[in-house]
């Protein structure tokens, strides 16, 4: 029964959930009011996580009843060699005791006492005599309760291992419906995060309209008719990326486990206003405020001849415009958590060539570029 569940997916799935952005309080410690986004999210994490809290109840119980099933085999086991050894035991003492009643058989019944002692030579063999006499007598009492004492050692270990057993086997039934019972559980998960899925499906597409998308496309490609020029002059610009902010990467590039979304950018979380830079030389071909990325500036580049693209969103505030040539290392704004974005991190995205749009052909993993 040692599977892996989904054990991270509390804060893992805040944290990585919907281009990995951080946790819902950071919202409202702010004072801002849940976005429908955010809601939605909500919703499902909470029932993620009532159903791992579920699936752990059942998992403690299981090897509970596994460690009690473990108990009683080892139980039964015990009584069993004690039963054995038992039985070992009265069988050797019987054959004694056969002996003994032949024995007495052929001296024609029990010992004749007053002949045994009559017959003595002395005194001293008289004394002898009276002491074998009462020894043997001893022994025979001695092997008598002995017998009796471990036929009925032996009844009782024997009806305690059928109480044993049957309790076994009841334990081995509740064992049973508790597995029926995670199965589902894990069955429940699975189509939990099915809707996940959907619903990160569904947000997802509110996370840039349409028009925006048409819009951001048509800007960097009339930017780059109108700069071409000025980007040639950007082709000496030494190779290579710097990362644009300071900060942990809270979520990084590429396909995520729990609902095989895509993730086009990595994200560096770090306090409010800590700057963001223009990760190489370049001309900003959009700076705006988008519902959903926020406070957003896109730049392009030319090194080496090739175009990439890079994008900053969530900012607090950015101070470039439209059209503007930045460097490598310029501050172009400040980390923040506005649009769609649950706590202070930069959301950055870097493309081979231009932007596009979900689903992001082009996009590349920024940690492989960043000097």
């Amino acid at each position: 029964m040692n599977r892996k569940y989904i054990h991270t997916a509390a804060l893992g799935l805040v944290l990585s959930l919907f281009m990995g952005y951080g946790i819902p309080e950071a919202h409202a410690a702010q004072g801002q009011q849940p976005s429908e986004n955010q809601r939605q999210q909500d919703a499902v994490i909470n029932q993620l996580k009532a159903s791992d809290h579920q699936v752990k109840k059942i998992k403690t119980a299981v090897d509970t009843k596994q460690d009690k099933l473990a108990e009683s085999r080892e139980k039964s086991k015990w009584m069993k060699e004690e039963i054995n050894r038992l039985d070992k035991q009265i069988d050797s003492r019987d054959k004694l005791l056969k002996k003994r009643i032949r024995t007495m058989y052929v001296n024609e019944g029990s010992v004749n006492y007053l002949d045994v002692l009559l017959g003595s030579e002395s005194f001293g063999n008289f004394i002898d005599r009276v002491f074998a006499l009462k020894t043997i007598s001893e022994n025979d009492q001695n092997m008598l309760n002995d017998q009796k004492k471990d036929k009925a050692d032996r009844a009782a270990n024997q009806q305690a291992l059928i109480d044993e057993q049957s309790q076994l086997k009841n334990r081995l039934a509740e064992l049973k419906n508790l597995e029926t019972e995670l199965l589902k559980k894990e069955k429940d998960q699975r189509s939990q995060l099915a809707l996940l899925k959907e619903e990160a499906s569904k947000i997802k597409e509110k996370e840039m309209e349409k028009d925006e998308e048409k819009e951001i496309a048509e800007d960097q490609t009339r930017a780059l008719n109108r700069q071409s020029t000025e980007l040639e002059n950007l082709s000496d610009s030494k190779a290579d990326f710097i990362k644009p902010a300071q900060g942990y990467i809270s979520s990084g590039f590429g396909k995520r486990s729990f609902d095989n979304g895509f993730h086009p950018g990595i994200d560096i979380a770090n306090s409010e206003e800590t700057p963001v830079k223009a990760a190489a030389d370049g001309v900003v071909f959009r700076a705006y405020h988008s519902s959903s990325y926020g406070n957003t500036v896109m730049i392009s580049h030319k090194i080496h001849g090739k175009l990439f693209t890079t994008v900053y969103a969530h900012l607090n505030s950015y101070h470039v415009a439209t059209g503007e040539r930045v460097i490598k290392g310029q501050d172009i704004g400040g980390m923040g958590n506005t649009g769609e974005s649950f706590g202070s991190h930069l959301h950055f995205e870097l493309y081979d060539g231009q932007w596009n749009p979900p689903p992001h052909n082009g996009a590349v993993d920024p940690m492989k570029f960043i000097q």
